[in-house]
């Protein structure tokens, strides 16, 4: 079987590789999927941290002579670094149950005096030790594809985004990190210190490289810090020497973001963050944008220390003294962590408490209805038997959780994939466990194979589990509504709007990609915070630019001062912003200007007094009141918009629902009020197809009996 060790590492990609290709998305997605393709196929920036070894992969991806469009090949990308991922966690698994009774610090059991005596029951370690080579290559199988069809892995497979490369890279790295640990061979000759250190310095170099793509790679660095210098803290001046040669191999990986400054100097299409010097290559690099994000919450930050440290401590101290600690302990460390981290966790602030319970609520089905049970009878086997992966996995889980529940953030849930990643490891060993207690009755070969294929076939148990929610091969929503929104505008309108997870990104994609109405001017309002994005408007849009050059100056030095840290007045920096956004309609009176709804129900930041905002369609439309008779405009045209209704199984699919309703019943108001009845009837279909019970439509309709 060990001739074929790769090929069931292939398989499991290939399987996960099938039903990927089988559910990926046709076109672009929410969120950050339209400025992804745009950046990735003209070779742009994207937004913060640059994602760099993205960009220029996804560019050679979007070369390749397959598929329709670029997105879907892009889209394709995705479901091969995931399928890749798969093959690596196989790898990776393979090795650590082969690996043998890593607790090398425990005394060997006794052997008994006399021959008549019974020898003692194998420990744990012993079992661990002892697994034949069926169960090893079929239980990592069964851990490959239980990861590869848990529900968050399974749906970065299925659009483009940054974290099939990220999770990709971080199955790697904990391979080959495992490896350095416990292949690296002691003793060898002083010439031989680069090959005795291979995989030292692969890792390190892969760290770099990862790190171009995903700062969240450094929620790997509690587990491989500790076990690093567990491993190799005895030998000072070999640790100094190592240390050199590692921060060479990651430094030439990292120079890869050399990329921004280098491309920004060529004044690209997309130029987020505008990276052409060291101060902005360092806000973009850190992420300073979405840094309010972060540990925003009060307390926080010593929270989050205090658990990590805890951690840590107990790791160290579990590896230290593992030699005089009862074997139970380990176990019992895990207990405390979990009972600290949901004491401090239930008394933080509500941010923290709205992630962790998403994190929790997301564990019974990620895995399939249940399967995740098996994860709590790894972690007590490995706790008995291999003591530095039970710790190396327990700080890459909690490392991962408790970074993660501090990010004020809608789509959480792909922060969690290092924490999934973990589980699925123990899982892994929860099959194992239960076949040491059956070893007894598992005499033949034949009957390992049984036990073994049945392990393999009960994790697509997750398969048929998450088919239905992972499959987006009808998923048209996002290209719907934005060319709804296309639609609705008159040519060379300005449309201003914050949606930028549910059109605007993909605004990016099919204005400057796809060519389709290169006319309009998309401005995101809140981006206008952001002063590198008034450069990509003067590059894209330099007429409305011009237009409003003088508010734009006005505005600029107070940005400085915002973006800098620097005490600025608040009354002050508004007003000008205020000046800013009516600059943008009341400029440009040759264009209709637009604003979506979210940016009529902010009513904090006022704009453009002077105009009447009529619900036109899906869009606000701004009208000079000189233009309004009795609150009716003559050019008033009703669109024949067409979209798939979703079922609202989350925030984005609510919310997109949701929009359709609100406007198209609010200009189905219009209509009437303006004598309209059937254009009217024609909105509100629409609103009540979006959301069947929509109250406001409802009402609507009874009221005017249509």
């Amino acid at each position: 079987m060990k001739k074929f060790t790769y090929i069931y590492g292939i398989i499991a990609g290939i399987i996960a590789f099938t039903v990927y290709i089988m559910t990926l998305a046709p076109t672009v997605w929410f969120i950050d999927s339209g400025e992804l393709a745009a950046v990735a196929t003209t070779l742009g920036i994207a937004h913060p941290t640059g994602y760099p070894l993205f960009t220029i992969i996804g560019h050679i991806f979007t070369l390749l002579p397959i598929g329709s469009s670029e997105i879907y090949r892009l889209n394709l990308m995705s479901a091969f670094f995931c399928s890749l991922g798969v093959f690596m966690f196989y790898m990776f698994m393979k090795f650590v149950f082969k690996s043998g009774s890593l607790s090398e610090d425990k005394p060997a059991a006794k052997l008994p005096k006399n021959k008549g005596a019974k020898s003692p029951a194998p420990t744990a370690n012993e079992k661990a030790s002892a697994i034949p080579d069926i169960i090893v290559y079929t239980v990592a199988g069964f851990s490959a594809l239980a990861l590869a069809f848990s529900k968050t892995y399974w749906n970065s497979a299925n659009s483009v985004e940054v974290y099939p490369l990220h999770v990709f890279f971080l199955v790697t790295l904990m391979l080959v990190f495992l490896k350095a640990i416990l292949s690296t061979k002691r003793g060898m000759p002083e010439s031989r210190f680069i090959t005795q250190n291979k995989y030292y310095l692969i890792f390190a170099f892969l760290l770099g490289l990862s790190f171009t793509n995903h700062l969240t790679t450094i929620l790997l660095a509690p587990a491989c810090l500790t076990l690093f210098f567990y491993a190799n803290l005895y030998d000072k001046q070999r640790l100094y020497k190592l240390l050199g040669f590692m921060a060479i191999c990651f430094i030439v990986g990292f120079s890869v973001y050399l990329y921004l400054p280098i491309r920004a100097s060529m004044n690209p299409t997309f130029i987020w963050g505008n990276p052409y010097n060291f101060e902005r290559f360092y806000w973009h690099v850190t992420g300073k944008q979405f840094s309010v994000w972060i540990f925003s919450a009060k307390g926080s930050i010593p929270a989050f220390l205090l658990l990590t440290g805890t951690t840590v401590g107990l790791a160290i101290y579990g590896l230290v003294k593992q030699k005089y600690l009862k074997p139970g302990m380990h176990f019992i460390f895990f207990i405390i962590v979990c009972a600290l981290g949901y004491l401090l966790i239930s008394g933080s602030a509500d941010i923290v408490n709205t992630q962790f319970g998403k994190f929790t609520a997301s564990l019974w089905n990620e895995f399939g209805t249940g399967l995740v049970l098996l994860s709590l009878l790894g972690i007590y086997f490995l706790s008995r038997s291999n003591t530095r992966i039970y710790y190396f996995t327990l700080l890459t889980f909690f490392g991962c959780l408790f970074y993660s529940i501090n990010y004020d953030i809608n789509d959480i849930y792909s922060y969690f994939l290092l924490a999934y990643i973990t589980i699925a490891v123990w899982m892994g060993f929860g099959v194992v466990f239960i076949y040491t207690n059956l070893a007894a009755m598992l005499k033949t070969n034949l009957q390992r194979a049984a036990f073994g294929i049945a392990a393999v076939l009960f994790s697509l148990f997750a398969l048929s589990t998450n088919y239905a929610g992972n499959d987006e091969s009808r998923n048209y929503f996002v290209e719907e509504y934005t060319m709804n929104v296309f639609k609705n505008a008159e040519p060379n309108s300005i449309i201003i709007s914050s949606q930028w997870d549910f059109w605007v990104s993909a605004s990016w994609y099919y204005q400057f990609v796809k060519k389709i109405r290169p006319d309009l001017v998309i401005i995101d309002k809140e981006l206008l915070r952001r002063s590198w994005y008034f450069k990509y408007l003067e590059n894209n849009y330099p007429e409305v630019y011009n237009n409003s050059r003088a508010e734009i100056e006005r505005f600029l030095p107070e940005l400085y001062k915002f973006e800098h840290d620097i005490p600025y007045d608040t009354r002050n920096i508004m007003k000008l912003f205020e000046e800013l956004m009516t600059s943008f309609v009341k400029n440009n009176p040759s264009r209709k200007s637009y604003v979506s709804w979210e940016i009529e129900q902010n009513t904090n930041e006022p704009f453009a007094q002077d105009y009447v905002r009529l619900p036109d369609g899906l869009l606000f439309r701004l009208v000079p009141k000189s233009e309004v008779v009795n609150n009716t405009v003559a050019d008033y045209t009703v669109y024949d918009f067409k979209f798939t209704p979703a079922e609202p199984k989350d925030y984005y699919y609510e919310t997109l629902m949701r929009g359709y309703s609100m406007m198209l019943t609010a200009s189905a108001s219009y209509l009437l009020s303006a004598g309209r009845p059937m254009d009217a009837k024609k909105y509100l279909e629409l609103a009540l197809i979006s959301v069947p019970n929509f109250p406001q439509a409802l009402e609507l309709k009874k009221k005017n009996n249509l």
